[in-house]
């Protein structure tokens, strides 16, 4: 036989949570019956009351499950539908309440309870069937109880509830309440327990408290409030009013959330996808799209086509400028002979030539200056740079060459 023992009470501790693992948890796993199983299903017939009489017709049916290696919740089930039964019927017979025990438990555990039942008879009577009591049957129950349930299940159920019990995020204040009053009531059909294992009802509160999260017992300590000093419907109701605030401040951001998503501009990044040379997969534009590759083209052709504009300010600049190192006249001089050379020149070509050809002609006068005015030193705190002996042979050069023409042109 197949027995549910365990040698000790450390192997109950949860690895994933570092706590105690409870013998009964705190929610039962409901399951639904399929077609297939209802042979392990008994159906009897109870009395609505249980103290009319025999021949009453008021009547209800009630499944049961039969039980085999179960569950330590699925064994209580089952002690708490014969309790039921012999109550609602009024079995007070030993063989009677044996047999009930019998049809509701197979395979390993009706084995267990008979020959559990046959140790517990002491006597026979007349007619040489065993006399059995109800106390027989309760230790036979006992001697299987004690078979389906952990080793030292009732210490280990206790400081669970003391020491690793929470309240689940999705359960409500009330139905936390009813769990633990539930598993209380559950305590003395464990083995060896009696009435005095249960919680006292000053206990149950204090469980119930120290489930709750941090939070809110923070709250009870500003509002003054002492749990313990008060009932279990008063912490209810200052936890219900908790709740009711925390959907609130929920549903708010549940509602941004919604305003959000229907919102046109996020709706239609999510919906479409576009591919990009420079940025590859995105939400928002295409090659032909991308700025940055049209301002780079942009700025490409604009500094090829577009000429460099001539500044009257700069010009004034770069003759006085010159004229610090000589006198202005020779500067203005020199500046007439090359203005005069370029003019000699335009002369000779073409008077068909387009106008924007001679703007190009004047625009690379003007770079010239720019040029020259760019290799000239700029002013430092009021005082200028020497002339190197480069510069000084370039403005001799300049000089030379436009006397010269000037020259020829006379003759």
């Amino acid at each position: 036989m197949k027995l549910n023992t365990v040698a000790n009470p450390s192997s109950q501790l949860n690895k994933s949570t570092g706590g105690l693992k409870p013998v009964l948890p705190l929610l039962t796993e409901k399951k639904e019956v399929q077609d297939e199983d209802k042979a392990k299903y008994i159906s009897l017939e109870l009395r609505v009351r249980a103290d009319g009489p025999k021949s009453s017709t008021q009547t209800y049916k009630k499944f049961v499950k039969k039980f085999e290696e179960g569950t330590p919740q699925e064994w209580i089930d089952v002690l708490r539908d014969l309790k039921e039964i012999w109550q609602q019927n009024q079995i007070t017979s030993g063989a009677d309440r044996a047999a009930t025990v019998c049809s509701m438990l197979m395979g390993d555990s009706l084995s267990a309870f008979e020959t559990a039942l046959e140790d517990q008879v002491g006597q026979e009577d007349g007619d040489g069937n065993q006399a059995l009591s109800q106390e027989t049957v309760q230790k036979a129950l006992d001697s299987v109880t004690t078979i389906v349930f952990p080793h030292r299940a009732l210490e280990i159920q206790k400081l669970w509830m003391q020491r690793g019990m929470k309240k689940p995020f999705g359960l409500s204040t009330r139905k936390m309440a009813a769990a633990i009053t539930r598993i209380n009531n559950s305590l003395p059909l464990f083995p060896g327990a009696t009435e005095a294992s249960k919680f006292s009802p000053e206990e149950v509160i204090g469980l119930l408290e120290w489930s709750l999260p941090q939070t809110w017992r923070n709250k009870f300590d500003l509002d003054g409030y002492i749990p313990s000093l008060d009932s279990k419907a008063k912490l209810i109701e200052k936890c219900e009013a908790i709740e009711r605030s925390q959907e609130e401040t929920r549903a708010k951001k549940d509602e941004k959330k919604e305003t959000k998503s229907h919102h046109p501009k996020a709706k239609g990044k999510t919906s479409k996808s576009f591919y990009c040379k420079v940025h590859g997969k995105n939400i928002s534009h295409d090659t032909k799209d991308c700025k940055s590759l049209n301002k780079k083209s942009s700025n490409g052709s604009s500094d090829q086509k577009k000429p460099k504009s001539f500044s009257n300010t700069a010009f004034r600049k770069e003759i006085n400028f010159l004229a610090k190192s000589s006198s202005k006249k020779e500067v203005l001089d020199l500046f007439s002979a090359a203005i005069a050379k370029e003019k000699a020149k335009l002369s000779k070509k073409s008077k068909k030539r387009s106008a924007e050809e001679v703007d190009s002609s004047d625009s690379e006068n003007s770079v010239q200056v720019m040029e020259v005015n760019q290799a000239i030193p700029k002013k430092k705190k009021g005082k200028f740079f020497e002339q190197t002996d480069e510069e000084k042979a370039f403005l001799k050069k300049i000089q030379k060459d436009s006397s010269d023409e000037g020259s020829s042109e006379d003759n």
